[in-house]
């Protein structure tokens, strides 16, 4: 198969600090505005929970890692499960210590916010450029397509759960209950926010449609934790 190099980018998901909601923001402007052609995301809590074809695709594809502090949680833990990565970023770094100002909550972003974001997103897209510009143009050959599926395109199993009404399937959305149960996350009413948080990441929604994904992803925890 020939296709244009895919950089796989794992952004930060924590959500104690600024430079965690920057992370992420700025790895989506980047997979939807940027370098849509030559990015994919691969999510951080999925790849920690066990999931090989997130896994896989880091061993077999370039990768970079977007932490947000000196912790280097996404850096650490794609070297320990699929390799050293081709590249990686910390926000605080980038930002020389200039978020400050800036809003933990992606639903309270200030200008501050977008410019910060504009410039973590510069770098990851620099860092894109530079490792395409190494690679070639090849995403996987027609051998290795025939052994091992090119992660780009593997689907992850995807669990259902009702959003005002409507059935929404989310990709790997029982992985990231597993990871966050595994983190502490209580199955209450007060999980909300961070379950919202987290699926957003790799599933888009809108602004409008917080409350609906919120009252949803609570209740669907909710019901996974007793089942398990």
């Amino acid at each position: 198969m020939s296709s244009t190099t895919k950089v796989g980018i794992i952004s930060c998901s924590g959500e104690e600090l600024p430079e965690g909601t920057i992370s992420r923001l700025a790895t989506r402007r980047v997979l939807e505005l940027m370098r849509p052609g030559n990015t994919v995301t691969i999510c951080l809590p999925l790849f920690l929970a066990g999931n090989e074809a997130e896994r896989e695709f880091a061993r077999k594809h370039p990768t970079i890692t977007v932490d947000g502090c000196n912790k280097l949680c996404a850096k650490k833990g794609t070297e320990k499960y699929s390799g050293p990565v081709s590249a990686a970023l910390v926000v605080s770094e980038i930002l020389n210590g200039k978020c400050s100002c800036c809003a933990v909550s992606a639903k309270d972003r200030s200008e501050d916010d977008k410019e910060a974001v504009w410039l973590v997103s510069e770098q990851i897209a620099k860092a894109v450029d530079e490792i395409v510009a190494g690679e070639g143009e090849t995403c996987c050959s027609d051998e290795e397509a025939d052994t091992v599926a090119c992660g780009c395109s593997t689907p992850v199993p995807g669990m259902q759960i009702q959003v005002a009404g409507k059935s929404v399937t989310i990709p790997g959305l029982g992985l990231i209950f597993d990871h966050l149960a595994e983190t502490g996350l209580a199955a209450d009413d007060s999980s909300g926010e961070k379950l919202l948080e987290t699926v957003r990441i790799y599933h888009p929604i809108e602004p409008e449609q917080e409350d609906d994904y919120r009252t949803a992803l609570t209740s669907a925890y909710k019901a996974y934790r007793r089942q398990t």
